[in-house]
């Protein structure tokens, strides 16, 4: 039976080529709309290179320095003191790491360069909580953060640029007139993965000016934090523990003290745009997106719902002569449903390869200049999810509620064509 409503619903659209081909084209376009909100809300909560672990991970974006008459307020990052007593102490976390970001200039010891590149300046746990792709070499240890070794991780794209080849193991790049020696190669990382991104790591010990960057009592200075949780549902114990850390440092402060606003937020936070200093409510969230979303759905449904009704109309003496032969009621919505839901699919197929080409031709203006877009970001099993659930949404508003009018009509009104 089913079968037999595709094979019609297909002859149908042969027959209206014209207003077949609009349907679907409009249809397609709605639906790339629509997935474009989809694909940035994905680029921005799930995971993929190297932030696999986004569903584990807690972010601290600033801090506030109070001073404890009152007087003074500083937001910002936060000083070294404070990465090391408030986070590193921390025990419920599987990782910790501390990282500030820098464009600079990268040179060769005997040829000075003026490019610059995103350097990172993070610690050895930074490894742990990101899954890079080493494609030669490995991270700096934890030794060399300690002891402040000048060692550094570049990706391959920085490698080709400043040597020609990835083989660069050993070899030695200029950061602020310091001498690096590359432990390891990586894969080029995108800008959406804004935390992990970089185009060379290095140790932030090897920089004095930022172990000692602080002001307002040692407190502020230039990192965020991020942190790995065991498991998600350890978020509520790991905040629990960062204010007992933070009440405990801050007994030990005579002028200032330390907050972390809205700190630490999750990554669903992040997606629905809350950041250090401010919380987006999820049923505001909602409200405003699920609005949006329903806003682009109902253009194409209410296009879908005139071809319907005009393609009905036509067949109604049909609709009628399969009513007197006993056809049934949910026979004949079936019917219906099953046709619109053929110029649904292939507008939502359509769409959805609308909506990569879209995103990819406006990435620039909707996510940072130069972004990498990779399979990662795109083809993700919620995607899919999302897009069968707007093509079945989409055939039940434009096909549902006027299969369901028609079917209900006697057989003599529907023989007549309402004659």
């Amino acid at each position: 039976m089913i079968k037999q409503h595709i094979k019609q619903a297909v002859q149908l659209l042969k027959e209206n080529r014209l207003v077949s081909c609009i349907s679907i084209i409009g249809t397609a376009l709605s639906i790339a709309m629509v997935m474009v909100v989809v694909l940035l809300f994905q680029i921005q909560l799930s995971g993929y290179y190297p932030e696999y672990n986004r569903d584990r991970m807690l972010y601290i974006q600033g801090t506030e320095a109070t001073s404890k008459n009152g007087t003074d307020n500083n937001r910002g990052g936060m000083s070294a003191e404070v990465v090391r007593e408030c986070f590193y102490s921390l025990k419920t976390p599987e990782k910790v790491t501390a990282i500030y970001s820098e464009d600079l200039p990268i040179s060769l010891p005997n040829k000075r360069l003026f490019k610059e590149y995103n350097v990172k300046y993070t610690d050895d746990g930074f490894w742990s909580i990101f899954n890079f792709r080493f494609i030669t070499g490995k991270p700096f240890e934890k030794a060399d953060f300690l002891s402040g070794i000048p060692k550094a991780v570049i990706t391959d794209q920085t490698a080709r640029e400043l040597f020609g080849t990835t083989d660069v193991l050993g070899k030695n790049i200029v950061i602020n007139f310091i001498n690096y020696s590359i432990t390891g190669v990586v894969k080029e990382v995108s800008r959406a993965a804004r935390d992990s991104y970089a185009e060379a790591w290095i140790p932030y010990t090897t920089k004095d000016q930022l172990m000692s960057l602080q002001y307002a009592d040692g407190i502020s200075g230039g990192f965020n934090v991020c942190i790995l949780a065991k498991h998600s549902k350890d978020f509520a114990s790991i905040r629990t523990e960062l204010k007992q850390q933070t009440a405990r440092y801050n007994e030990g402060k005579q002028l200032y003290k330390v907050g972390f606003a809205e700190n630490p937020i999750s990554r669903l936070d992040i997606a629905m745009g809350s950041e250090g200093f401010r919380k987006v409510d999820y049923k505001d969230f909602i409200l405003e997106t699920g609005s949006l979303v329903l806003f682009m759905l109902l253009v194409p449904a209410l296009n879908l719902i005139g071809v319907t009704q005009a393609s009905i109309q036509r067949r109604k003496s049909e609709v009628g002569l399969r009513k007197a032969f006993g056809a049934t009621y949910s026979k004949l919505v079936s019917q219906i449903l099953y046709e619109n839901l053929v110029i649904t699919l292939l507008g939502g197929a359509l769409g959805l390869l609308f909506s990569f080409g879209l995103l990819n031709i406006s990435k620039d203006f909707l996510l940072q200049n130069n972004t990498m877009i990779n399979s990662d970001m795109l083809f993700q099993p919620g995607t899919f999810v999302a897009t069968l659930f707007f093509v079945l949404l989409m055939n039940f508003l434009s096909a549902g509620i006027p299969a369901l009018r028609i079917a209900k009509q006697p057989i003599v009104e529907a023989l007549k064509g309402n004659e």
